[in-house]
């Protein structure tokens, strides 16, 4: 039903009547519809739109007389993008929902009941309403524009689809693919929506029109109607599993298995999902819509879909101040021509980013086997997506001929951007920054990938300061959505801005964070493992701590999260925020018998809190290593004093983060709360579910937050003393998110 749009307090066009968003036009007997929204940049249905396309579907069903009719969008790089969001996020009851999606489903029935054919051409995003739009027309054209994305996001905002997806997606390409687009909400390409038959033809964005009109001539005769119905037939061993009830309760079986796996259980809109196609693989199209909205309607009001709802905004708004501030600013760098200082693995797959925009990019190290491997390291990223058919040989082959290695400054070039990547010490940073600098052009941005090193002090090396920004980039970057942009006192907006706008360009989400030991991210994140391990001192079992913990929405425990960063990495970000911030980042004891264990340093030995083996990944959970057990008997008496509550246990950590946020609010290290919930989530995992950390916060009420801490303070010590705002906020009333 959506994926999104900006908030109605964002935009004009969507407070507003809008008038003139399709456009009919008939030419020989065939129809055109064109979607155009007045002052937006991309596409979304709102009440008006949706009201505006019922009356010209009434009035083509009134006798319009026509061989076939094209719908198609006006905006470059884009169908819909679904729905208004801002009218879901306003749904406050289940009457209002239920209105909301019935009125959707009786102008798409209009569509589907034209008695002449009907033609999708998505030359850019369908998403949502969009792609169900698509869907109720009799075929669909995509193209190879890299724009092109159609899927059905809305379990990812906590709702299911509203318009009819549920209902036409499966009879179009079977359960065994709508499945996934359905329960996850990943969108497909144009190629893949072709080989799944999601679409009818799959042509050149450059030569749409005459395709277009080519697949009028073909749809024209009985042979070509039956030749695109014989492509869309199922192989037999799924229609096997689709058609028999054996197979289609293995189907929603695994399926059900699957998203309790990902979700712990704590998203509803997946299970509710799955239950609604259950119930209607068999229905009629009235009773299976009836489904469908009956579930919409329970789900669009509860404060799950709200927090999503909320999170999706914060990521737009997110993306969309790095443009504001373009405009705001000089004309932005364009970036043609990378260089990233430092290759191995986190080296490549940096650079691995920028081959994924066709950019060109230089890798320099100082030995070829280090050059080696970071090109190994970029070559595995597509390899395991051509693995996936995201990539053929042949784009492969294409995408890593924009990547060179060099051992030297002056075959660097003059790069738009150098991203330093080496090893994570100050000195050695600084002087890598002030060697490059010599050697490139002087509008060169210059950014740093660090987790936690001083921007400012690194800055110190250079003699152009200004263009200097930090870049950090969370492991592993070809995954993880997160980009921390940090200024530094002498940082120019400019840069700032550029920064930001690369980080998009790389498809990521910026986040500006001022200068700062750990920055955002690490600053909040350690405090919470630090705490988990006092919890461990107190002879609290660690594997408890991790279950409770997942329980609460976390992807992985904090121990386990300490053996994928490293058990020395976050001893040594633990010592460094302990000098900076004081005895409330003490650090906890247990630390202090680690960190001779070269042994045990997580995943990347082998071994750490638990047993690392190459069939363990991120899905899988791997047993607890009786080594560490060992270590903490001699250390540790568990259950001496480890009868902590399971709320103490979850909260303990998370309270620590609440408490630190507050304090980098009032030094305004950030904008607001919304890009600490943003940047958690995006960064740490924190539960999507729950909104954020701070709308966390604000559901447990701030006055219980404060009265937590202090209670924590009293048996603890100091490190627990409620910030001055939380003590504000609980004094006053207030919450961290205003109104």
């Amino acid at each position: 039903m959506m994926s999104g749009m900006r908030r109605n307090d964002e935009s004009t066009a969507g407070a507003v009547p809008v008038a003139g968003a399709w456009k009919l036009e008939t030419n020989d007997g065939i129809g055109t519809l064109t979607l155009d929204v007045p002052g937006e940049k991309v596409n979304v249905l709102s009440t008006p739109v949706m009201r505006e396309l019922d009356e010209i579907l009434r009035s083509l069903q009134a006798g319009a007389d026509l061989r076939c009719l094209v719908v198609r969008s006006a905006k470059s790089g884009t169908f819909i993008a679904g729905a208004d969001l801002s009218e879901i996020a306003s749904i406050a009851d289940e009457t209002s929902a239920k209105a909301k999606s019935s009125s959707g489903e009786e102008v798409l029935n209009r569509l589907d009941d034209l008695p002449f054919p009907t033609i999708a051409v998505v030359d850019g995003t369908a998403l949502g309403g969009g792609l169900e739009i698509a869907l109720t027309c009799d075929y669909r054209i995509v193209t190879d524009h890299p724009k092109t994305t159609l899927g059905l996001p809305e379990c990812s905002l906590g709702i299911v689809p509203g318009f009819g997806g549920t209902f036409r997606l499966p009879r179009l390409v079977g359960l065994v693919q709508a499945l996934p687009l359905i329960l996850t909400g990943k969108p497909v390409d144009g190629k893949k929506a072709f080989r799944i038959h999601l679409a009818d033809a799959y042509v050149p964005s450059a030569f749409v029109e005459d395709r277009t009109r080519e697949f009028i001539d073909t749809i024209s005769t009985i042979a070509g109607r039956r030749a695109l119905l014989r492509r869309r037939r199922r192989p037999l061993p799924v229609l096997l599993l689709e058609r028999t009830p054996v197979g289609r309760y293995l189907l929603f079986r695994r399926a059900r298995q699957d998203v309790l796996r990902k979700t712990g259980g704590n998203y509803p809109a997946p299970i509710a999902a799955i239950g609604v196609l259950k119930r209607t693989v068999h229905r009629s199209r009235r009773r299976s819509l009836e489904i469908e909205c009956a579930a919409f309607s329970l789900l669009a009001p509860t404060q799950e879909s709200k927090n999503l709802v909320d999170l999706f905004f914060a990521q737009q708004h997110a993306k969309k101040q790095a443009a504001l501030r373009a405009a705001a600013g000089g004309p932005p760098r364009r970036t043609q021509q990378a260089a990233v200082l430092g290759a191995g693995v986190m080296g490549g797959r940096i650079a691995w980013l920028f081959t994924k925009s066709d950019i060109s990019v230089v890798m320099k190290d100082i030995a070829w086997d280090a050059v080696q491997k970071g090109y190994d390291s970029a070559l595995q990223v597509y390899r395991e997506l051509q693995k996936r058919r995201r990539y053929d040989e042949r784009e492969v082959n294409l995408k890593m001929h924009h990547l060179h290695g060099v051992l030297d400054y002056r075959s660097v070039g003059k790069p738009d951007v150098v991203v330093e990547a080496v090893v994570e010490n100050i000195g050695v940073k600084k002087q890598v920054l002030s060697e490059v600098e010599k050697q490139v052009g002087e509008r060169a941005l210059i950014v740093s990938n660090t987790s936690s090193l001083s921007i400012e002090e690194m800055a110190s090396s250079l003699e152009h300061p200004e263009r200097f920004a930090g870049m950090h980039f969370f492991n592993p970057p070809n995954r993880m959505p997160l980009v921390e942009v940090i200024a530094g006192r002498r940082t120019s907006p400019d840069a700032v801005r550029d920064t930001a706008l690369l980080a998009s360009a790389l498809g990521k989400t910026p986040v500006v964070v001022q200068d700062c030991p750990g920055f955002l991210v690490n600053r909040l994140l350690m405090p919470y493992l630090n705490e988990a391990v006092h919890l461990l001192d107190e002879g609290v079992d660690y594997t408890r701590v991790d279950r409770l913990i997942r329980q609460f929405g976390m992807p992985m425990g904090p121990f386990r999260l300490l053996d994928e960063i490293g058990i020395d990495i976050g001893y040594e970000v633990a010592e460094t925020l302990k000098a900076a911030y004081g005895e409330r980042m003490e650090t906890a004891r247990f630390f202090d018998a680690l960190k001779e264990r070269s042994e045990l340093l997580g995943v990347k030995s082998g071994r750490g809190f638990y047993l690392h083996t190459p069939s363990n990944g991120l899905g899988h959970e791997p047993a607890p290593n009786p080594q560490m057990r060992d270590l903490i008997r001699k250390h540790v008496h568990i259950g001496s004093r480890g009868a902590e509550s399971d709320f103490d246990i979850v909260h303990r950590p998370v309270m620590s983060m609440i408490n630190e946020a507050a304090r980098a609010l009032e030094e305004k290290i950030v904008e607001g709360p919304a890009d600490v919930d943003l940047a958690l989530v995006l960064g740490t995992g924190f539960p999507p579910f729950r909104g954020g950390l701070l709308r966390y916060a604000d559901h447990l009420g701030i006055k219980a937050v404060h009265d937590t801490l202090s209670r924590y303070a009293g048996l603890q010590g100091p490190r627990f003393a409620p910030a001055p705002l939380v003590k504000k906020l609980a004094f006053d009333g207030g919450r961290f998110y205003a109104g």
